[in-house]
């Protein structure tokens, strides 16, 4: 008997000394589980709060710009132009709400901020058949869903281009005006698309226009016209009588060209 009843305590202390750490496991688990659900709320939060102050600063961007731009008038043949391109499928996408204005400028550059504006200057028109241009369109619209050029103004906002500004560095660009807004714009407009954001960006043209029943092959061929002429601008730097093409900003930002149309083209 006393037998039977060492080897049932004992074995009631095998179980005890297992359920302690269990239980501690358990909880330790429930512990990191909490941290971990707290900081994605977190993380959601601070997103959504970026989105918002990212929102009303690129309000004042693009007005600033608007208002220091040669705007085409609604009876140019721009305006009329891109008016009749973009009316159907590309001024609500994804439930983003996308406006437009054309800059009357030679150089062939396009410039897309968080609020959903989109500005083309009339030399980038004049570079792009219709379709061509829808194409390049929907790779501006696909940054602005992919957030990137969000995240290119929190980058700005940092002063180093190279982390994101938090929510209070952002709300500072509130109260810039004149040359200090100038100097934003100025460094908003060359933070280049990692070559990630460019292909997921293009990844999204490629997909918008497919659902518009526009012809893909069209971004195809604007991301060719590109690639030539970043071939051609990489050379006219390395010649001193060299000359850069009108694109070469647009360039600078969106480069890697001939590789990304042969991504489109295997799709």
């Amino acid at each position: 008997m006393t037998k039977k009843l060492f080897l049932a305590a004992a074995m009631i202390a095998v179980m005890f000394a297992f359920a302690i750490p269990a239980n501690a496991q358990f909880g330790k688990a429930l512990k990191n589980a909490t941290k971990s659900a707290t900081k994605a709320v977190g993380d959601v939060a601070g997103d959504m709060a970026s989105d918002m102050v990212a929102n009303k600063v690129s309000v004042k961007i693009v007005e600033f710009m608007d208002n220091n731009n040669t705007v085409a008038q609604e009876d140019s043949e721009y305006y009329t132009r891109l008016a009749g391109l973009v009316a159907d499928n590309y001024v609500t996408v994804d439930g983003l709400s996308i406006n437009y204005k054309v800059y009357e400028n030679p150089e062939a550059n396009i410039i897309a901020t968080s609020d959903g504006s989109i500005r083309i200057y009339s030399g980038m028109m004049d570079m792009l058949s219709d379709e061509e241009l829808l194409a390049v369109v929907s790779t501006q619209i696909g940054h602005i869903a992919n957030k990137d050029v969000r995240n290119n103004l929190l980058k700005v906002a940092s002063e180093d281009n190279a982390t994101k500004a938090s929510s209070a560095q952002l709300e500072k660009l509130l109260s810039f005006s004149g040359d200090k807004m100038g100097t934003v714009i100025n460094e908003l407009l060359q933070v280049p698309y990692t070559d990630d954001q460019n292909k997921a960006a293009d990844s999204y043209a490629y997909d918008l226009l497919k659902k518009n029943g526009t012809d893909t092959d069209a971004l195809v061929s604007a991301l060719t016209k590109f690639a030539e002429l970043e071939a051609a601008d990489q050379a006219a730097t390395e010649d001193e009588e060299g000359e850069i093409s009108t694109a070469a900003k647009y360039i600078g930002v969106s480069a890697n060209n001939s590789l990304r149309a042969s991504l489109i083209s295997s799709k």
